[in-house]
């Protein structure tokens, strides 16, 4: 009887933050040999075997070369194949990653691929491009004048050339599919299905929050507007913060009000059944960016298979799952007023409805769904004789 096949799933981001890896990882050991590489320690120490990455030390006497010199340089220059073989991170993945091979290679982001494509692999590589790539940091000047070219080159050179690509929401796959010669499959980020109960609600209706605080996503909207209404709410954060100076002013916008509450961030796993404490789970992504126009995110799915009702801003694709199976409510914009009207005309007997349909739905709606389209998609690649 033959072995199993080995499969690769790579990523830069520390592997056990990475949502979506893990629940590739967790279905694929069922029926493959799973090795992981990233950052920080392995996910399942028990079960795959994980190459850890290592933070590149430069050599004493060039501090910030590569950073000041180098990548600029290449990138002025479009050197792109010499951005990608210099730099740090590349050279110490390549290096941990040397004298292996694979049946197939799973690899998170575009900054990830040029090394996936390098590496050998009977079947290829599948790329999951979790955002639209070429607009990641747009707010930013300098990156789109010298990292959106590169991404589209890796786009291009590379990425188009994969044997498989997946990404996160239908207008991200519409983007892909105008610019560049690939149509990615649509896969979203679905929380694993969890079988949790329908808390009761109380007068005072509980909102929760949960994700990175970044400026770009203006969550002073929340604050302002939950401190101000005439509605009887409460709002929870529990919030990454990255940034501090946004996150002092959070809190200085929060302060003097007993109905909004800083929390200490929990483990992805513990999420959930956390929010599950909650009443309505809230989405107000300011659109402020192309990804974050269309942006279906974890914590969408996050509130659904909490249990939660839900509140988001006109995003189209929080919206056309919303509407479809009646989850929660949509402000008519993405400002502080039309927030706060929608919860002034939320009533409890509205919450317990939404409670309700995103408990019937959480099964359809889970990640198990999502991870069969993966399945599916390896076991084809996989069945392809080469």
């Amino acid at each position: 009887m033959p072995g199993k096949k080995r499969i690769l799933v790579l990523t830069y981001t520390p592997i056990k933050s990475a949502p979506r890896a893990l629940k590739q990882i967790n279905k694929f050991v069922e029926d493959y040999d799973v090795t992981t590489a990233g950052f920080g320690e392995s996910p399942h120490p028990d079960v795959v075997e994980h190459i850890e990455f290592k933070q590149p030390a430069l050599r004493r006497g060039l501090p910030g070369l590569w950073d000041r010199f180098i990548y600029p340089f290449t990138l002025l220059t479009r050197l792109y194949t010499l951005t990608y073989r210099t730099a740090p991170r590349n050279k110490m993945a390549a290096k941990a990653l040397k004298g292996r091979e694979w049946d197939l290679i799973i690899t998170h982001d575009v900054a990830t691929t040029p090394l996936a494509m390098s590496l050998p692999s009977t079947h290829g590589v599948i790329v999951d491009l979790h955002e639209y790539a070429p607009r990641q940091n747009e707010h930013s000047r300098l990156w789109r004048f010298l990292i959106a070219p590169y991404f589209r080159w890796i786009l291009r050179a590379h990425v188009a050339h994969a044997a498989g690509v997946g990404t996160v929401s239908q207008g991200i796959v519409d983007e892909y599919s105008r610019n560049f010669d690939f149509v990615p499959e649509l896969i979203t980020n679905a929380t694993p299905y969890q079988d949790l109960p329908i808390g009761e609600v109380s007068q005072t209706i509980k909102l929760v929050h949960s994700g990175i605080a970044a400026p770009a996503r203006k969550l002073e909207v929340m604050i302002e507007a939950v401190r101000d209404a005439d509605a009887d709410v409460t709002l929870d954060l529990y919030l990454m913060h990255k940034i501090p100076e946004y996150s002092d002013k959070l809190r200085a916008l929060a302060q003097g009000s007993d109905r909004i509450r800083f929390m200490d961030p929990v483990p992805y796993s513990e999420l959930v059944q956390t929010l599950n404490n909650y009443d309505v789970g809230v989405s107000i992504i300011a659109p402020t960016t192309f990804n974050l126009a269309w942006c279906l995110p974890n914590k969408f799915f996050d509130y659904i298979q909490a249990r939660l009702g839900i509140i988001i801003g006109p995003s189209p694709e929080m919206m056309r799952i919303l509407d479809e199976h009646k989850l929660g409510a949509v402000a008519g914009g993405f400002e502080v007023a039309e927030f706060k009207r929608t919860l002034e005309s939320m009533t409890v007997d509205d919450v317990k409805l939404w409670k309700r349909n995103s408990d019937a739905n959480a099964q359809k709606l889970s990640g198990e769904e999502q991870v069969a389209i993966w399945q599916q998609m390896v076991r084809r690649i996989l069945e392809d004789d080469r």
